[in-house]
């Protein structure tokens, strides 16, 4: 037993050293699998299938964000595709951002396109790049 706990710890370390190492290689050819369904995909899709984050920084106020995002919500409201947007407030002091639901890929490289995505950044006073992340959504849970 003495020995088991002597050597367990080095063993433990060289079992996660090679489970890292593993991994990074399955990640890579996990990578490759989701372009290949996604180009099989195509543009069909099912309502709510992608989801869309944005994450900014801006130097105004928590208020001033809230007001200005009210202000412009009627312009979200009336696109086409957009099922639902989420307003957020991040934790990180002066980060904000949008959660997108849209009915379709089609959907959404539209708004990707629009006038009204080049007027985010001066309606919020952005300081650097917004991060974002494009997400296929696999199902829902409630309906």
């Amino acid at each position: 037993m003495k020995l088991f706990n002597q050597v367990f710890p080095y063993i433990l370390v060289l079992t996660t050293f090679l489970g890292f190492f593993g991994k990074s290689e399955n990640k890579d050819q996990s990578h490759e699998i989701v372009k290949v369904e996604l180009s099989q995909a195509g543009e069909a899709s099912l309502p709510g299938t992608i989801m869309f984050i944005v994450r900014g920084n801006t130097k105004l106020s928590d208020a001033e964000i809230k007001s200005r995002m009210k202000e412009r919500a009627p312009e979200f409201e009336a696109l086409s595709g957009l099922i639902q947007k989420y307003y957020i407030k991040t934790k990180n002091p002066g980060e904000f951002g949008g959660v997108y639901i849209w009915d379709s890929m089609n959907s959404f490289n539209a708004y990707r396109e629009s006038d009204l995505i080049k007027t985010i950044a001066a309606a919020y006073e952005l300081t650097g790049t917004p991060s974002t992340e494009l997400i296929d959504i696999m199902f829902e849970l409630r309906e």
